[in-house]
């Protein structure tokens, strides 16, 4: 173990906890390759890691390093893979990590097997992967906080925020790895005062959120002000507040209580207590307040009455948008995700959503292209 290769694992721990398997590709053909690129071939943390072992350059690892860093990209763009991943992304981050840093902290295949056959791994290389992996699990759950309060907004990337963030994070990924060859020293502060930041933020935010609650007034229990019945006691909330179109609480109180429901479960919020639905299906229960959303079939049929009742105004918005050539298209079809798509889009299954996605995002551009065509161009987002 080399002191650069050591700044080198721990200052990528946050560029693991993004892209882990983009991260062990990028590290695993610097390894391979690295000594023969110019101006990085004689670079301490490239030679450093030209003594990772031969499993770990060998063109199969780097094959299927390279098969799982595209699917990782790939799946990245799609919030209904996001959140089947969520599930277990901490520990395969880890996992991922302890590896790599096995490789570039201790080179020596033949200590390696011995420790392990001796069924102790807790050398000081080992240890040190540990940490290693220990440290990526740690910046992936302040990671999932800060895309916890992304879905909160944009849950099925209606405007774009999850696009974006997916974006930062390949990109971070890469140009992380160059400045940690170039300036470790900085690239490992950077990457800890970045973890802290958005560390602070996430506490800010939920110390933000818990302020906006209101007490109960039959029990006195905290609740969201965009609430209509009080987790505790049950009791009705006399006048809830608007919930707004990324759902959060608006100034104003809500002037029809069925429509102030109906707004709730299309912005994926328990329509008693408010607190947002997890998961990706139709009927389910809320984990605040056990309120099954659409226990019948009347429920939903009801709802998906008043998202039909929509349908007029929103073709409406959208022709006069579609008519203008380009610069239309893209606060239209913003528009009609916000107003109709996104109060569906949500309860659809992860499988069925990803298929479904696909074939429409297939439609669309084909009729995107179709849009620049006057008089046709307006009909362009009606028909999307």
């Amino acid at each position: 173990m080399t002191i650069t290769s050591l700044l080198y694992a721990f200052g990528s721990a946050p560029l693991f906890a993004a892209r882990p398997f983009l991260a062990a590709f990028i590290t695993a053909m610097l390894a391979r390759f690295g000594t023969k690129l110019p101006f990085l071939g004689d670079n301490d943390a490239v030679v450093a890691l030209s003594a990772a072992p031969e499993w770990f350059t060998s063109p199969t690892c780097l094959w299927i390093l390279a098969a799982l860093a595209a699917a990782e990209v790939a799946s990245a763009k799609s919030p209904e893979v996001r959140a089947a991943l969520d599930e277990f992304d901490g520990i395969v981050k880890s996992s991922v990590a302890f590896l790599v840093s096995l490789a570039i902290l201790d080179p020596n295949d033949t200590a390696l097997i011995k420790a392990i056959d001796q069924n102790s791994i807790l050398g000081f290389e080992s240890l040190g992967a540990l940490l290693m992996a220990g440290t990526v699990y740690s910046c992936n759950l302040v990671r999932r906080g800060i895309v916890g309060m992304i879905s909160d907004v944009d849950d099925n990337d209606d405007i774009g925020f999850q696009s974006l963030l997916a974006w930062i994070e390949n990109t971070w990924t890469v140009f992380g790895i160059l400045l940690l060859l170039l300036l470790p020293l900085f690239a490992l502060l950077l990457s800890a005062l970045t973890t802290l930041g958005l560390y602070l933020w996430r506490r800010r935010s939920l110390a933000n959120e818990e302020a906006a609650k209101v007490p109960c007034a039959n029990c006195s229990t905290r609740i969201r002000p965009t609430a209509t019945v009080c987790f505790s006691c049950r009791s009705a909330v006399a006048a809830p507040r608007a919930v707004g179109v990324f759902g959060q609480p608006r100034k104003q109180v809500a002037a029809d209580l069925a429509l102030h429901r109906f707004e709730l479960v299309a912005r994926k919020r328990c329509p008693d207590c408010a607190s947002r639905l997890e998961k990706r299906a139709v009927r389910q229960s809320c984990e605040t307040c056990a309120k099954v959303t659409f226990a019948s079939r009347a429920e939903f049929e009801a709802y998906l009455g008043a998202l039909a009742a929509r349908l007029p105004r929103t073709l409406l918005i959208c022709l006069g948008l579609s008519a203008i050539p380009l610069l239309g298209i893209i606060p239209g079809v913003i528009y009609y995700r916000l107003t109709l798509v996104s109060g569906l889009r949500g309860y659809i299954p992860p499988l069925k959503g990803c298929s479904t996605r696909f074939l429409v995002r297939l439609v669309n551009y084909g009729l995107i292209a179709l849009q620049p065509i006057p008089i046709l161009g307006a009909l362009i987002l009606p028909l999307m």
